[in-house]
């Protein structure tokens, strides 16, 4: 049985900022335009490449100068999305002393990625929530829809 490629999301680890190479952009992105393919569907990126698309926008430097807060909110804005809060990550994440929640898009209940920044303060790396962060997403969930209805 084949599997259409584009419709299954992207799964797996997130390459960080500093592993990419020019050169290194999807196929997709070498598409000069999108009737390319007229019978797909109009579909959003995997949530992997929106991480990707915010490590990218990540500056190390920022944090170490401006810190973890201003960094990320500049980040989000670079990519479209929306700085939501951020916390100490008291155990929730190994390695990591605070984490940032940010909306990556509103469609269809949202989207979320966590920014970590790692014990030292010497790394940070995006990820998708899993078991221990799942309630973060969740309250980031409601939090925006709080924000959506002032």
């Amino acid at each position: 049985m084949a599997v259409d490629a584009l419709s299954r999301p992207v799964h797996g680890p997130i390459k960080p900022a500093s592993a990419h190479t020019p050169g290194d952009a999807p196929l997709a992105s070498h598409r000069t335009d999108d009737t390319a393919l007229p019978h797909l569907p109009q579909q959003t990126a995997p949530l992997a490449l929106d991480l990707v698309e915010l490590d990218l926008a990540l500056d190390l430097s920022d944090i170490a100068d401006r810190g973890f807060d201003d960094a990320v909110r500049d980040a989000a804005k670079v990519i479209g999305g929306e700085f939501l809060f951020d916390l100490p990550a008291s155990g929730l994440v190994d390695d990591a002393q605070r984490i940032a929640l940010v909306c990556l898009s509103r469609d269809n209940g949202g989207r979320f990625g966590l920014v970590l920044l790692s014990a030292n303060g010497d790394r940070v790396r995006t990820v998708e929530a899993d078991e221990a962060t799942t309630g973060l997403v969740q309250f980031a969930k409601a939090f925006v829809a709080v924000l959506e209805k002032l």
